[in-house]
């Protein structure tokens, strides 16, 4: 996690009343707002996935993963990589499709 986004979540930390050690601020991040999700990649016991999650305005992305059965990530071996905490911007793309008319 860089100094930026550490700063932003320790100052967001702050004014709710919560604590600021690294896991706290995680812990922030992972229950923040989810805005967007993308699937990175499978592999047997989970699904990697790239999450942008908005706290406090600031757009901030990392790798999360889901499980294909019922255990969480971390209890059939997943683990977190806060090097995967970034800040993230919105983009806009246009997608045309084409659409048979009907008869």
């Amino acid at each position: 996690m860089n100094d930026k986004i550490r700063q932003h979540l320790t100052e967001y930390n702050l004014r709710q009343g919560y604590g600021v050690s690294e896991d706290t601020l995680i812990e922030t991040l992972f229950n923040a707002n989810r805005v967007y999700e993308a699937q990175k990649g499978e592999h047997r016991w989970w699904t990697d996935v790239f999450v942008v999650a908005e706290v406090d305005g600031m757009l901030i992305g990392f790798l999360d993963a889901y499980t294909t059965g019922d255990n969480s990530p971390r209890e059939i071996g997943w683990e977190f990589n806060p090097d995967s905490i970034c800040e993230v911007a919105a983009k806009v793309i246009t997608k045309t499709i084409y659409e048979r008319i009907p008869d």
